[in-house]
């Protein structure tokens, strides 16, 4: 009576079959534990209160499905209460969790009278449950075995060897490389969201920053965005022809070609924790979070199942006041770094302000906390609110606070850094109203693809920096003039490329040339009608 285990870790293995590339096995271990108890827990309650092992196993597989069904249920739910509303002409409805979670009970009882009462061959019922829980729990287990065997025979980076370095100023300063997730360029901000930066940017320039008011993503998600700029070079150099996923590529985020070639100058390397398993880097000299947090794939797994509702409703697993935690942590603590002897190359991925949209303007909690959990933007994010004045809204608020904060982080690393620093702030990608995860074509690449990117030198000499800087060329001019290398400066180049196939590359620049948007030659977002309602 294999079937009852197989059927609840099958949804476990599915989900991480379909993560494999941005999850590491060892995060099956506790989930797979936890549930195989809870299941043989159900079983042996049931038996002893029904004597009748077959019917207790077949009643477990049940309560199994229906547990990891509930987002499924939820979702289909709220799917038919939209499509009603909007014939009704009326605003969007969604069930409470806590009544859904009521109904699958009473949806469960029937079934379970069934099993009991009109099951005539439990026996044979048996047979045909192990076998098919063996097969489905084959799937992904084969799945995620030659995605991880197929990473490790031909891996997906080629190279991201060390480059020698002299300090060229005869100094070791610390050097903070800051990324805001989804953070847009200035005029996207402005004309978009209705929040004017520019402001903020003229005072980092007050403060000695170089400002590149042009720059663009050289990528348009934030793993790819990550991996081009860490290592200084295209993906296109850096990952095998070959290759047609991610699996595999975490590696040249973690141990990347500006941390490697630092290390030889005695550079100790700072990560945060960031909440976006590529950008997790336990590993790093100095690692810090704010408490345990919990993975990206354990919140996945978490959000199909009942146990979100009890979670949310307790505030020391709350997942939306993880994020606000997260976020604050990495502002506050970042001008702690200043306090290590050793020089620092400083990681801080911070996951704002990409949605959810958890900070008002203030700093007050605004977390959408009737829905699940989830970090869905650009089309997705529209298929689970269904609104575009709720993006603007959210995206306007957060960004607005953030920026505020974000100032404040940079103000006290400056007043209380021993020497210098180099600081790099920098978005990975714009924001994303009107961005299709797969169709360029409904994409506005001037907002996905628009940064914000701003440095600061010791020296204040930023030769080699243009308006138009893109981010693989950041720690190339970084290197060349605090190191003494003699790296050549890359062309500036964009690509797009959709989340289904992430390396496939599709070559945007000339549609991004400023001289082109400036002419009207750049379609507007209006001519994508139907992508944001």
């Amino acid at each position: 009576m294999l079937h009852p285990f197989l059927i609840a870790v099958f949804p476990i293995l599915s989900l991480y079959a379909h993560n494999v590339d941005e999850t590491p096995a060892a995060e099956l271990v506790a989930p797979i534990g936890l549930i195989l108890i809870g299941t043989l827990a159900v079983w042996v309650v049931v038996r002893r209160l029904t004597g009748d092992t077959l019917r207790s196993a077949l009643a477990t597989s049940l309560l199994a499905s229906l547990f990891f069904t509930f987002d499924l249920c939820t979702q289909a739910v709220n799917g038919l209460l939209n499509h009603l509303s909007r014939l009704w002409g009326q605003s969007e409805h969604h069930v409470h969790p806590l009544p859904m979670l009521g109904l699958l009970a009473l949806a469960a009882v029937p079934a379970l009278l069934a099993i009991w009462r009109r099951l005539k061959e439990p026996w044979a019922w048996t047979s045909y449950l192990n076998a098919f829980s063996l097969i489905l729990v084959a799937l992904p287990t084969g799945s995620a075995a030659m995605a991880r065997m197929g990473a490790s025979a031909h891996p997906s980076h080629r190279r991201n060897e060390a480059v020698p370095l002299t300090p060229a100023l005869g100094k070791r300063p610390d050097i903070y490389y800051i990324i805001l997730d989804t953070y847009a360029c200035a005029d996207v901000m402005k004309n978009q969201f209705g929040f004017d930066n520019g402001p903020f940017l003229t005072r980092l320039e007050q403060k000695g920053f170089f400002v590149a008011r042009q720059s663009t993503a050289n990528y348009c998600q934030t793993r790819l965005s990550l991996c081009s700029s860490l290592n200084f070079d295209y993906l296109q150099a850096l990952i095998d022809p070959a290759a047609r996923d991610l699996t595999g590529m975490t590696p040249l985020i973690g141990e990347n070609r500006i941390i490697k070639s630092l290390r030889p100058l005695g550079y100790k390397y700072v990560s945060f924790s960031s909440g976006y398993d590529p950008t997790e880097h336990p590993a790093a000299d100095v690692y810090l979070r704010p408490r345990k947090p919990m993975t990206a794939f354990h919140r996945m797994l978490i959000g199909m199942t009942p146990m979100w509702v009890m979670m949310t409703k307790a505030d020391t697993r709350d997942f939306f006041a993880f994020s606000r935690e997260r976020t604050l942590f990495v502002l506050n603590h970042l001008p702690d770094i200043t306090k290590i002897p050793e020089p620092t190359f400083t990681f801080a991925h911070i996951l704002c302000p990409h949605p959810p949209f958890v900070f008002g303007e203030q700093g007050e909690d605004i977390s959408p906390r009737r829905r699940l959990f989830s970090l869905a933007d650009g089309d997705r994010y529209a298929q689970q609110y269904n609104s575009a004045a709720g993006y603007r809204d959210g995206y306007r608020k957060q960004s607005t606070f953030l920026t505020k904060q974000v100032e404040h982080t940079i103000e006290r690393i400056l007043a209380t850094s021993p020497e210098p620093p180099v600081i790099i702030l920098q978005s990975d990608h714009g924001s994303a109203l009107f961005h299709h995860v797969d169709d360029v074509d409904k994409t506005d690449l001037h907002e996905r693809m628009g940064i914000i990117n701003c440095f600061y030198f010791p020296d204040k000499n930023y030769e080699g920096l243009t308006d138009r800087t893109t981010p693989v060329n950041s720690f190339r001019i970084v290197l060349n003039h605090v190191f003494g290398a003699s790296l050549p400066l890359r062309e500036p180049r964009n690509y797009f490329s959709t989340s289904k196939d992430p390396l496939d590359f599709i070559d945007v620049t000339k549609r991004l040339d400023p001289s082109l948007v400036g002419q009207g030659k750049y379609a507007p977002p209006s001519s994508y009608g139907g992508l944001m309602p």
